[in-house]
């Protein structure tokens, strides 16, 4: 079936009905529908870099990120704690604090030197 980015393809129930791998494509009696993202060639095109060494290296330094936003997220918790842009900006700047001590603390264990107490 031809198709447009952003559109939703409709299969006829007639043409379902008549295809052998319709048993583990869908189970409506009316035909099969398909929903193509606007974005699918750029989505496609990423998917394909991502198999790339250089891909495999951004991603790598993409996941080292969001594990570490991902740990101020839970300490921070999901609300804003105060009332203000100000004080919430300083809460989270003293949670990306803690959190860079957390990371040093686990380099000097792993290190041969200690931290001054």
């Amino acid at each position: 079936m031809p198709f447009e980015p952003g559109k939703t393809v409709r299969f006829p129930a007639g043409t379902c009905a008549a295809c052998p791998l319709r048993a583990r494509c869908t189970t409506s009696s009316h035909g099969r529908s398909v929903s193509i993202h606007p974005d699918e060639a750029l989505l496609t095109g990423l998917r394909q870099r991502q198999q790339t060494t250089e891909g495999r290296e951004e991603l790598r330094e993409r996941v080292q990120v969001e594990h570490a936003l991902a740990h101020i997220g839970h300490w921070q918790g999901r609300r804003a704690r105060y009332l203000g842009t100000r004080k919430n900006l300083f809460d989270l700047r003293r949670v990306a604090v803690v959190h860079n001590l957390h990371i040093i603390a686990r380099q000097a264990a792993t290190d041969s030197y200690q931290l001054a107490a």
